[in-house]
């Protein structure tokens, strides 16, 4: 199945389940997950603290848990694979500190060893690579930790609905994009939407993308806007959302302002939809498309990662 074939039916992913865990007792969640698997710890991050979970989340995304993490913290382990080398290295860390993880998999060694050490293993089904199966992936965790099942319904509906509009707008945003390096900024509401934009740009369309947060953004980034030579070889896009903090919303119009004065026209979008997911969904649906043309106009497969099989064919040598 090819690239559009795949993102015509994520909306079909996203379906409500009756998994719902007690989070209330721990003192904290951690996501471990890379890739196309680890992006869905950030959502989810970022979605407890938008409706209002007081305890912390870390996302970890690399060899190693934080020293901190004991047996009153929820470990929630996702790799759609089953097979990721640093997601599976932090399972047998979890376990050596007493911890009995979720993990959240379609196959593969994780789902074995869950099985094995008697964890939680909520299966995903077989055949995507990761960045695909997206909607499933989060499905699964969103309805973990305590999502309403008409906010999933009212996400999947939002994306049926705007379909059209959001592959229209893909199209011309994909084409602003072609031949230049985009750089997406972001609000801290939509962060995580940043995220999956390079991530999406990277892997689908096989181009080099980047991201920058603001306020921080403010303090360092603004002065590569100084650089002619350089600035033109970029197209610049602001992400933010309707919820977002007042002072940050004044720094999305300033920053929309000081582009202007430097003779750059940025794009400036928000997600469309009744909530915060909705919204989210809507965004990170919407660069699906765009990297999918990206890769259509650059005549690259949006579905090859070559790149990335060949890293871990040489780490293999050192297994």
């Amino acid at each position: 199945m090819g690239g559009i074939e795949l993102l015509q039916e994520f909306s079909e992913q996203l379906n409500y389940e009756e998994i719902r865990k007690d989070i209330s007792s721990y003192k904290g969640i951690v996501f471990c997950g890379m890739g196309g698997s680890g992006i869905i710890g950030t959502f989810c991050s970022r979605w407890l603290e938008h409706r209002g979970y007081d305890k912390p989340t870390f996302v970890v995304k690399e060899y190693g848990l934080p020293r901190f993490v004991d047996k009153d913290y929820l470990v929630i382990c996702i790799s759609y694979s089953g097979n990721t080398e640093e997601t599976l290295a932090n399972f047998e860390e979890v376990l050596n500190r007493g911890i009995k993880p979720i993990c959240i998999t379609s196959d593969g060694k994780l789902k074995e060893r869950a099985e094995e050490e008697g964890c939680e293993v909520y299966e995903l089904p077989k055949g995507y690579q990761p960045r695909y199966a997206f909607g499933f992936m989060l499905s699964k965790a969103l309805s973990l930790l305590g999502a309403y099942p008409e906010e999933i319904e009212d996400a999947r509906d939002n994306l049926k609905e705007n379909l059209e509009n959001i592959k229209e707008t893909a199209k011309k945003l994909a084409d602003r994009f072609y031949n230049y390096i985009p750089v997406i900024y972001s609000t801290p509401l939509t962060a995580h939407i940043a995220e999956r934009w390079k991530g999406q740009l990277n892997e689908n369309g096989k181009i080099p993308a980047y991201f920058a947060v603001l306020p921080e953004a403010h303090h360092n980034e603004v002065m590569s806007w100084t650089n002619p030579s350089l600035r033109n070889k970029f197209v610049y896009t602001i992400l933010y959302d309707e919820k977002d903090f007042h002072r940050v919303k004044l720094r999305v119009e300033i920053t929309v302002k000081i582009l202007k004065d430097f003779g750059i026209v940025p794009i400036l979008l928000k997600g469309e939809g009744n909530s915060y997911l909705s919204r989210s969904l809507y965004l990170i649906h919407l660069v699906d498309w765009i990297s999918i043309y990206i890769a259509e106009l650059y005549g690259y497969d949006p579905i090859s990662v070559d790149t990335i099989e060949r890293i871990k064919e040489e780490l293999k040598k050192y297994a």
